[in-house]
C-alpha cells in the first residue's frame, strides 16, 4: 500500500508498505541518492512474510518526494524517518539503513530513542563523506580504487543523453555490487529506469551528498546508543571498507557484527532471503 507522509517542515514523502499492520514495524531507510524501491521487492515481501509489517519510502529529494529548498545535513533525513513512523502510526519500529541510510538510522535512534526498538546497519559507518575524495576525519580507511576510477571518470567525461546516464547508473551499481558476485545486468538496468521514470523535475538527490559531509562524525555520540544493534558489512565493501563496520560494533554498546565474505556495498537481488534471514533473526532475538 501506497501513502503520502507530511514531514515537520510541509514536505511530502512517498511510503509504501508490505504485510499486516497488526504485526510489529519494520521501517527501511535506503542510503544517499536513492529512492526507497532499490530496496528488492523480494526482501521486502519474504520480511512481512515472517510476520512483519515493512515500510519503505523515498527519502526528500529523490523518487516520488518533495524536493527541499536548500541544503541539510543528515539531522534533517533523520526527522524524516521520525516522520514516517509517526504519521503511519507505527509506534516504535525496529529500523534498518543501508549506507548513509545507516547513518540516518543511528541519529533517529539518538534523537527519536522512543521510536526505535532495534537497529540493523548494512554496509554503514560512523563516519563517511559525501565527497568520496575526502577522507574520514576519524582516520578509518576511504573508499576503494574502483570507487575513486569511477568518480575519476565522471568528473573526466560526463555522460551526455539518457543511453549514456543509463549507462553510467548501471556501472555505478556494478562498482557498488563488487568484483566477486556475478552482476545482473538484466536486474540493474531495469531498476535504474525505473528509478529514472520516477524522478520529478530536476535532481536534486546530490543534496544528500552535501549532507553526508554537513555531518560531524558519529562515533562520539553512538557510544550512547541505548538499543539492540546487528551490524551486516560486506568484506569486499569498495566504499565503506570492512574497518566502518567494526568500528559501528566496538563503539555501539552490545553491537554484534555479521561479516559476510564476498559481498561488496550493496548486495546482489539473488540474496535477498539470505539478508531477510539476517534481519527476521535479528528481530526474532529483540
Amino acid at each position: 500500500m501506497e501513502r503520502q507522509i507530511a514531514t515537520q517542515d510541509g514536505l511530502r514523502l512517498w511510503t509504501e508498505s508490505f504485510g499486516s499492520r497488526r504485526d510489529p514495524a519494520l521501517l527501511l531507510v535506503m542510503g544517499g541518492t536513492a529512492p526507497g524501491i532499490v530496496w528488492p521487492d523480494d526482501l521486502c515481501r519474504l520480511i512481512a512474510a515472517d510476520g512483519w509489517f515493512v515500510v519503505r519510502y523515498d527519502h526528500r529529494d529523490t523518487g516520488r518526494s518533495g524536493k527541499s529548498d536548500g541544503e541539510y545535513d543528515l539531522s534533517t533525513l533523520a526527522a524524516d524517518a521520525a516522520d514516517v513512523i509517526v504519521g503511519l502510526g507505527l509506534g516504535a519500529a525496529h529500523v534498518v539503513g543501508q549506507s548513509a541510510g545507516g547513518m540516518v538510522a543511528q541519529l533517529l535512534a539518538l534523537d527519536r530513542p522512543e521510536l526505535v526498538r532495534s537497529l540493523v546497519l548494512l554496509s554503514s559507518s560512523p563516519d563517511a563523506n559525501g565527497d568520496v575524495r575526502l577522507p574520514p576525519e576519524t582516520g578509518l580507511p576511504g573508499p576503494r580504487r574502483p570507487v575513486l576510477e569511477r568518480v575519476a571518470r565522471l568528473t573526466a567525461s560526463p555522460p551526455q543523453g539518457p543511453e549514456e546516464c543509463l549507462a553510467a547508473a548501471v556501472d555505478g551499481w556494478r562498482v557498488l555490487v563488487g568484483d566477486t558476485m556475478p552482476f545482473d545486468q538484466v536486474y540493474w538496468g531495469d531498476l535504474v529506469r525505473r528509478v529514472l521514470a520516477r524522478g520529478q523535475g530536476p535532481d536534486t538527490a546530490w543534496r544528500h551528498a552535501v549532507a553526508l559531509d554537513r555531518t560531524p562524525p558519529l562515533t562520539g555520540r553512538i557510544a550512547a546508543l541505548d538499543v539492540p544493534t546487528l551490524v551486516v558489512h560486506g568484506e569486499r565493501d569498495p566504499v565503506l571498507p570492512l574497518e566502518h563496520g567494526e568500528e559501528l560494533r566496538r563503539v555501539i554498546p552490545h553491537a554484534r557484527l555479521w561479516r559476510i565474505a564476498g559481498m561488496g556495498h550493496i548486495f546482489p537481488p539473488h540474496w535477498s532471503p539470505a539478508i531477510a534471514s539476517l534481519v527476521v533473526d535479528h528481530l526474532r532475538r529483540v
